[in-house]
């Protein structure tokens, strides 16, 4: 990668080399969970009565990731007939780079992920590199093709379950258009509000970004350097719009002002 952020992230540390490490493979398997007990929203559309019956049925492995880099080949089971991994706890990092030049995105509880369709076509025109890491330790539920059997008279909960799938590709829409944000401080503010929509805890001071985001990290989510991330964040917190937390957390103290995107919209349209 263009910088390894990986050691700066953990530890506080300036970034050592290009790549991320690679980690030994320590994911361990064989917990069972019943998910709609994990996950109870994915019950939303159905009566008690079924949800209660689904929940018995509704039961998947579990894959436990520790702190760290991975690769889904060596930690995560790839049968046919899986819909995706359920996020069910922890932080994972997902981060492409063409050309030296990575993007990050940021999947939390509740996220489906399929980690296998993301990796690089080795014929494909643009070469690209994918890279994983827990930024927290993990749990992901493996909704296999049993687990689909198991809840094909629940439908319904297969609809949210792919929706969360379809969830991904409008976040990733709404990331590329942050991104277009000329000011950098700009950018950086609402993509860090952004994170706050999935991640952030209010208090009476203002909100709590609990997750630890150094500024390579920062860097890769808008698409700028380091030292000009630095800068924009400087400015931010002259500002008083922003304030680092605790463990690389973030304070975010007032939403930035809504955008005019409608004539934006029209003008592109006319």
């Amino acid at each position: 990668m263009a910088h390894s952020v990986y050691q700066e992230s953990h530890e506080g540390t300036e970034p050592k080399g290009r790549a991320l490490p690679h980690a030994p493979d320590t994911g361990r398997r064989g917990r069972v969970v019943s998910v709609l007990r994990e996950d109870p929203d994915l019950a939303r559309h159905l009566d008690p009565a079924r949800a209660m019956t689904a929940s018995r049925v509704a039961v998947a492995n579990v894959v436990s990731l520790p702190k760290s880099t991975f690769c889904p080949h060596d930690r995560l089971p790839n049968r046919p007939g899986t819909l995706g991994m359920l996020l069910l706890d922890g932080l994972i990092l997902r981060a492409v780079e063409v050309e030296g030049r990575p993007s990050l995105e940021v999947l939390g509880t509740g996220d489906v992920i399929r980690p296998f369709e993301a990796e690089p076509d080795p014929d494909a025109t643009v070469p690209h590199v994918v890279q994983w890491w827990a930024l927290r330790p993990a749990k992901l539920a493996v909704l296999d093709a049993s687990f689909i059997r198991r809840m094909s008279d629940y439908p319904e909960v297969i609809g949210d379950l792919a929706g969360r799938l379809a969830r991904g590709s409008a976040t990733g829409s709404l990331r590329l258009s942050i991104v277009q944000q000329p000011r950098l401080s700009t950018r950086l503010e609402i993509m860090l509000w952004h994170l706050a929509d999935r991640f952030g805890r209010v208090h009476s001071e203002g909100v709590l970004l609990p997750v630890p985001m150094c500024h390579g990290l920062l860097s890769w989510l808008v698409g700028a350097s380091r030292p000009a991330v630095c800068r924009a964040v400087n400015e931010l917190q002259r500002a008083g719009r922003v304030e680092p937390g605790p463990d690389g957390t973030w304070w975010l103290r007032s939403p930035p002002h809504e955008a005019a995107l409608t004539p934006a919209v029209q003008d592109v349209a006319a």
